[in-house]
C-alpha cells in the first residue's frame, strides 16, 4: 500500500534560492534609506540631533477630594505654580542662576540649592526650585529667564477646615522627603504619600496616576516635535460619615482645654465627629512652615488623643462593672451596700465622694457611689473584672479606619506577679473597681464600650467611611458580648437616673430634654485630675452616643459643662434629631 505524502514547505530544494533573493532585497533597502538619512540629509539630522532635546514633562494626577456626610469639601487640590529647571540645561550656570532667582523672587538662595537638590531625580526631568509662586510671577521670571526655567504647574493640597479636621485627615508630602521609607512600596519621589488621618489610611484610593508629555524641543526650550502623551487619572473622592458644622460646635466647646469629645451613631458606629484638643493646622506641612514650633509645643497637637492616648477612666468603669455583676450573679438589682463614704481595709481606707447612705444598683450608679463597687469588685474577683473588661474591648483597639490607634490595658494578677514579682492585693481590687490603679484605655474604645450598653450589647467598628466616589459603604461590623437584655435595660435605668435625678452626678444634663443617659468620671492622677462623660440617647431607643474627656481637667464637671454647651448648640441649630 502506498501513501501520497504532500511534501512540506521546508522540504522544498528552491528554498535556499528564495531566501538569497529576500536577503538581497532587503540589503539593498537599507542602503537606500542609510544613503538618504546620512548623504541627502545627513547635515539635516545632525544638526537637529545637536540642538535638540527630548523632554519628559509632568502631568501631575488629581488627588481625590474629600468631604463630609453632606457634601462639603474639607480638602482638595488646587493649582500652584511652580518654577523648575532642567539639570542639564543649567550645569555650567547653576549658581548664577539661583542667585538672580533669589534677588528677584526674594528667596534664599541657600533654600534654592536646597530645593534643587531635594528634588532632582533625573539629568534630564524638570527640578523645581521655588515653589507656590503668583502666576504673574512665575510668567515674569519665565520670560526673562526662556532658556532656564520652566512653569511646572502642580495641583497642591488645601485643608478647609484645618483646626477642625487635623486629626481625622492627616495631610500629604512628597515621597521625596521620606523616600527611604516608601521606595520599598513603589513610591516615586514626585509622589505625594499620605500622611496620618483619612489621607494615609486611604491613600490608595486618592492617589490619582501621574501622566506626561514626550517632547522635542530646541536649545531655546520651544517645542518642534510632540512624541507621545500619557493622561493623568485623577484619584477617588471620598465622602466621610463626619459633619462639618458639628466638628465645628466640637472644637468651640473646648476653648484651650485638652482632651477629646466623639460623637457617634449609637447603632452603626459611624463616627459623626471627633475632635482632639490642642489641634493643628495641616495646611503649615504642604508649606514647609512653622513646624518646628509644632514639635515643641508642650501640649503636642499633633496628638490624637481621642485614639492615641490611654488613660485612667475612673468612674466610667462602673457600667461595666454593674454588668458583670448581674451577669455573674454576685448582685440583683435590690442588692444594697451602705455607704459611710469610705470602706476601711485593713489599715487602708478607700474613699467615697460622699456619704450616701443605703445604695442599691441604680442609686449607686446615679450618686457614683465608690463604696457600692468596692464591695461589687471584691464580690466578683480581680479575674472576673478583667475578663469582663477585656469583653467590653477595653484592652483591644477599635480598628477605626485611622491610622496609630493605641490600645488599652486591663491588668490582671498573673500579669502584676510577671511584671513586679509581687502578688495582688484586695486594695488592687478595689483600685481597679472605681477605674483606678493600673488600668488605661483610650476615650474611643471606652465610648465604643458604654455604647454597647446603648445598642443592647453589641461592640461596633467605628468609621469615618460613607462612600467612595458614588459607591455606597455598606460595612457593618458588630460583636455581641452576650449580655441579657433584662440586665442591659437595669443598667441603662441607673445610668438614666445619672441625669433624670436631682441627686445624679449628671444632672446638669437634665435641662437640655434629650433623653440623655450618661456616667460621670473622674481619674486621679499626678497633678489635676482628668474629667470624663460618657453617655447615650435618647433612652427609649439610643440613635447618639456622645463622650468628652478632659486632659487634667480637674473633675467630671468641667467635661459635663463641655458636653451640655456641645449638645445645646447641635440642638438649637437642628444638627441632631431629638425624637
Amino acid at each position: 500500500m502506498k501513501f501520497n505524502i504532500k511534501k512540506s514547505f521546508y522540504d522544498n530544494k528552491s528554498l535556499p534560492k528564495l531566501l538569497k533573493r529576500i536577503v538581497l532585497v532587503a540589503f539593498i533597502i537599507l542602503l537606500v534609506v542609510l544613503f538618504n538619512y546620512q548623504a541627502i540629509n545627513g547635515s539635516y539630522y545632525l544638526k537637529r540631533a545637536e540642538n535638540n532635546y527630548v523632554r519628559a514633562i509632568p502631568l501631575y494626577s488629581l488627588r481625590g477630594s474629600i468631604f463630609d456626610r453632606n457634601g462639603t469639601v474639607l480638602a482638595r487640590d488646587q493649582a500652584s505654580f511652580n518654577l523648575a529647571v532642567f539639570p542639564y540645561q543649567i550645569k555650567n550656570e547653576k549658581d548664577i542662576l539661583f542667585k538672580k532667582l533669589s534677588e528677584e523672587a526674594g528667596i534664599s538662595e541657600k533654600i534654592i540649592h536646597k530645593n534643587y537638590e531635594e528634588n532632582i531625580s533625573g539629568y534630564f526631568s524638570p527640578t523645581n526650585i521655588i515653589f507656590d509662586v503668583s502666576k504673574e510671577t512665575a510668567l515674569i521670571l519665565k520670560e526673562k529667564y526662556p532658556k532656564s526655567l520652566l512653569v511646572n504647574s502642580a495641583p497642591q493640597r488645601k485643608y478647609l477646615k484645618p483646626l477642625e479636621l487635623a486629626h481625622i485627615l492627616g495631610y500629604v508630602k512628597k515621597a521625596s522627603s521620606l523616600q527611604s521609607q516608601f521606595k520599598k512600596y513603589g513610591y516615586k519621589p514626585l509622589e505625594r504619600i499620605g500622611i496620618y488621618g483619612i489621607e494615609q489610611y486611604y491613600d490608595s484610593y486618592l492617589q490619582g496616576q501621574d501622566g506626561g508629555d514626550l517632547v522635542e524641543v530646541d536649545v531655546s526650550g520651544n517645542v518642534v516635535g510632540f512624541l507621545g502623551r500619557k493622561k493623568p487619572v485623577s484619584g477617588n473622592d471620598i465622602f466621610l460619615t463626619i459633619d462639618s458644622k458639628i466638628q465645628k460646635f466640637a472644637k468651640n466647646s473646648f476653648a484651650k482645654k485638652r482632651g477629646s469629645l466623639i460623637l457617634l451613631e449609637s447603632g452603626s458606629g459611624k463616627i459623626i465627629a471627633l475632635y482632639s484638643s490642642p489641634s493643628f493646622d495641616p495646611n503649615l506641612f504642604i508649606a514647609g512652615d512653622n513646624l518646628t514650633s509644632l514639635y515643641k509645643n508642650k501640649f503636642s497637637p499633633l496628638f490624637n488623643r481621642a485614639i492615641q492616648g490611654a488613660f485612667p477612666i475612673g468612674s466610667l468603669i462602673k457600667p461595666l462593672l454593674a454588668t458583670a455583676g448581674l451577669e455573674e450573679d454576685k448582685i440583683e438589682p435590690e442588692t444594697t451596700f451602705n455607704c459611710k463614704g469610705r470602706l476601711n481595709l485593713g489599715n487602708n481606707i478607700f474613699r467615697c465622694s460622699g456619704s450616701h447612705g443605703i445604695q442599691n444598683l441604680e442609686q449607686a450608679l446615679a450618686h457614683s457611689c465608690n463604696v457600692y463597687f468596692y464591695n461589687l469588685g471584691l464580690r466578683l474577683g480581680p479575674e472576673n473584672i478583667s475578663h469582663w473588661l477585656k469583653a467590653f474591648g477595653l484592652d483591644s483597639k477599635t480598628f477605626i479606619d485611622i491610622p496609630y490607634e493605641k490600645k488599652g490595658f486591663v491588668p490582671t494578677p498573673k500579669w502584676k506577679k510577671e511584671k513586679f514579682g509581687q502578688s495582688w492585693y484586695s486594695g488592687d481590687t478595689l483600685n481597679l473597681s472605681i477605674g483606678q490603679g493600673y488600668l488605661h484605655t483610650t476615650p474611643l474604645a471606652i465610648t465604643i464600650a458604654i455604647n454597647a450598653i446603648a445598642n443592647n450589647g453589641y461592640l461596633v467598628e467605628p468609621t469615618l467611611l460613607k462612600k467612595i466616589g458614588e459607591e455606597e459603604t455598606s460595612y457593618l461590623f458588630k460583636k455581641s458580648i452576650n449580655i441579657s437584655q433584662k440586665n442591659i435595660n437595669i443598667v441603662k435605668n441607673g445610668l438614666r437616673k445619672t441625669v433624670s435625678k436631682n441627686s445624679g452626678t449628671a444632672r446638669m444634663l437634665k435641662n437640655l430634654s434629650l433623653g440623655i443617659c450618661g456616667k460621670t468620671g473622674t481619674a486621679q492622677t499626678s497633678g489635676k485630675s482628668h474629667g470624663w462623660f460618657v453617655g447615650f440617647f435618647p433612652y427609649k431607643n439610643p440613635k447618639y452616643t456622645v463622650s468628652v474627656f478632659l486632659e487634667k481637667g480637674g473633675s467630671s464637671y468641667q467635661a459635663l459643662r463641655v458636653v451640655y454647651n456641645f449638645l445645646s448648640n447641635l440642638k438649637q441649630n437642628n444638627l441632631i434629631e431629638v425624637k
